[in-house]
């Protein structure tokens, strides 16, 4: 059985064409589908949604430009600082230990005075008695040992009583200087 080429429902489409000579023959093209018609509603979500998004990425974006970059700086701050307290508490420690061995220095220069002064005393030389008496008399002065007010003012009595004793009564001189030394002595040990 053989199929006619033209078949029923080929012939009014093809005798609609003859009978009109300038048409030509177009296939009909497929119907699209309409969307359906979104909401207002459903427009606005979408719209409030976008605008969230947009908004999230901008304070995204300042995070990342102005906080990051000061929090770096925060840090870097905080690790100075911490460095910086380190270094305050060892400027503190050095110094308390600076006055401590500057007063044990003053303490130390007034008996080496003081030693001179009974060399001086024993070989009965005025000049240098005289010479060592200022010495000793300008260290007592600038001793300033604010730990023994007490020790610092019977030293400067005991050697107001050298002082005098010096140029007339050598020997209760040189009694006073051994007292003086002795008390000398005590107070550089105190102040180890």
């Amino acid at each position: 059985m053989r199929l006619e080429e033209n078949s029923d429902t080929d012939k009014p489409k093809t005798e609609e064409a003859a009978q009109q000579p300038g048409r030509e023959i177009k296939p009909e093209a497929p119907v699209k589908a309409e969307k359906p018609k979104t909401s207002d509603f459903q427009s606005f979500v979408n719209k409030v949604g976008l605008s969230l998004l947009f908004l999230a990425l901008g304070a995204l974006a300042v995070t990342l430009a102005l906080y990051l970059p000061a929090a770096s700086k925060l840090n870097k701050a905080q690790a100075e600082l911490g460095r910086l307290t380190d270094i305050e508490t060892q400027y503190t420690e050095l110094q308390a230990n600076f006055s401590q061995v500057k007063e044990q220095a003053s303490v130390y220069k007034t008996i080496s005075d003081t030693s001179l002064l009974e060399v001086a005393l024993t070989g009965n030389d005025i000049t240098k008695v005289n010479q060592q008496l200022r010495y000793v008399e300008e260290d007592l002065n600038a001793m300033g040992i604010a730990d023994f007010p007490e020790i610092l003012q019977r030293l400067q009595s005991q050697f107001l009583k050298i002082k005098t004793n010096a140029s007339g009564n050598q020997q209760k001189a040189l009694e006073e200087l051994g007292k003086f030394y002795t008390d000398l002595l005590l107070l550089a040990d105190n102040l180890e």
